[in-house]
């Protein structure tokens, strides 16, 4: 069976269209009409890639973004968007979004771009594969099967390119220097701006460390990063 594509679009003509395009690829395809539907099937229902444009709204499109980082962490997001809502939810879609598609778009470059994503998992995937199923490191928890990270016990809601950067450093038994992480984590992309390691480090850590203790991620001054103390 394919991949698992949620399509989030309310103009019937273009879900339709990119429907027949994404199966025609081999692709599982399932339209909905409104987010809170793609939520109520993410909590049900592993998804692989979620497709849908920003045309709700700033504050919905957060709202949606974390919740369903609750709901499905390790779901992978991409979004359509003009080039004006580039300009204005730019950082909502560096945060969340491992690409952003411009309207109007070619379909055979559309599809291009889902398969880099998928061929990115898959090498995230086969680069991590001699990890035990349930890895742990100091007071987190990583679950690989499901794609989950804990701390305590407690559940982190952690994006797809997060636990990605997560997984590949606890994988790595040396530091890992922000070429290195590129290749393995952005493989088949292209990321805007040459900080893109350095931003997503620094999300990670906000949601991993706990504050007033040292951060689960070293710094490696010439080099990159590291975990810190790190057991596998």
């Amino acid at each position: 069976m394919g991949k698992r594509i949620v399509l989030i679009e309310q103009d019937c003509h273009l879900a339709r269209f990119l429907s027949l395009e994404l199966e025609s690829a081999g692709y599982e395809v399932q339209w909905l009409e409104d987010q809170q539907e793609a939520l109520e099937l993410a909590a049900n229902r592993a998804i692989d890639l979620f497709l849908f444009d920003l045309q709700a709204g700033l504050e919905a499109n957060q709202a949606f973004f974390k919740t369903l980082e609750q709901v499905r962490p390790a779901a992978v997001l991409i979004a359509l968007a003009s080039p004006e809502d580039l300009q204005l939810q730019q950082e909502l879609i560096q945060r969340y979004a491992v690409l952003a598609a411009v309207k109007p778009f070619v379909a055979p470059i559309l599809l291009e771009q889902i398969a880099s994503i998928f061929r990115g998992r898959d090498f995230i995937d086969k680069h991590c594969s001699q990890m035990q199923k349930i890895t742990k490191h100091r007071h987190l928890t990583v679950d690989l099967v499901n794609h989950l990270v804990y701390r305590n016990g407690e559940p982190l809601a952690l994006t797809r390119r997060e636990y990605d950067l997560l997984v590949t450093l606890m994988a790595s038994s040396s530091a890992l220097s922000r070429e290195e992480l590129l290749e393995r984590i952005w493989k088949y992309e292209n990321p805007s701006g040459s900080n893109i390691v350095d931003v997503y480090i620094r999300y990670l850590r906000s949601k991993i460390d706990v504050p007033g203790q040292a951060s689960y991620i070293e710094t490696v001054r010439g080099i990159g990063y590291k975990m810190r103390d790190a057991v596998l």
